[in-house]
Order: structure tokens, then C-alpha cells, then sequence
């Protein structure tokens, strides 16, 4: 009976993958996803992290094992844009700029997208 137990906890655990995310200001986020978990999914984890509203502006890079930058697409599986093994490491980055700052909304969004330098493609 233990051995069923423990089977499926091993099982439980393969399904989950460690995900760190470096934010704009060098901090690290990290989390557990899903093995089938969406782009959006680990997106909408880090907004509500930061309490970011105006999301349009971001996105999640990653580096791939050949050093070439990518977007997290968010309507596919993290796992498989992945080229590498878990832990997954990526980036927040600032994705688009606006073109009249002091038209954002949210303080934060302003702040955030002004402060840190272009890292769009």
C-alpha cells in the first residue's frame, strides 16, 4: 500500500517542473508549474506577484541552449517551447514601449516600463 502511495507522489512530482523568472529589477521569482502549463499561465502567476495591471507592455524571454532569445509564446506549453531541462530560468522583460509614458494608467506600469532600457528583439 505505501509503495502505491509513493508511486504516485514520484508520479505527481514528474508532472511539476521549477520555474525561475528574473524580474526587471534582478530579483528572482520562482514557482512550480505544471508539465502542461501555458505561457499565460506562468504570466498571470508573475503579474499578480507584482501586482502588474497594464500587462500588454511585458513579456517572458528565454534563452535557448544555442544562446538565441525568444518570447514565451502564451497560448503553447511552457514544456515545449523549452529546449532545455528543468529548472527553467527566463526573463520579464519590457516588450513594447508606449509611445506617451504619461498616458499609462497604472504608477507602477510607468515606472516599471520607464526605468529599465530596451530589451526588445
Amino acid at each position: 500500500m505505501l509503495s502505491r502511495f509513493m508511486s504516485g507522489s514520484i508520479r505527481n512530482l514528474e508532472r511539476e517542473y521549477s520555474c525561475t523568472v528574473r524580474l526587471l529589477d534582478d530579483t528572482e521569482y520562482t514557482c512550480s508549474i505544471q508539465r502542461d502549463a501555458k505561457g499565460q499561465y506562468l504570466f498571470d502567476l508573475i503579474c499578480h506577484h507584482l501586482n502588474l495591471l497594464e500587462k500588454d507592455y511585458f513579456g517572458i524571454r528565454y534563452v535557448d541552449p544555442d544562446k538565441q532569445r525568444h518570447w514565451l509564446e502564451f497560448t503553447k506549453s511552457i514544456a515545449k517551447q523549452m529546449k532545455s531541462q528543468p529548472p527553467f530560468t527566463m526573463c520579464l522583460r519590457v516588450k513594447f514601449y508606449p509611445p506617451d509614458p504619461a498616458a499609462l494608467k497604472e504608477e507602477i506600469t510607468r515606472r516599471r516600463a520607464g526605468e529599465w532600457g530596451s530589451d526588445t528583439l
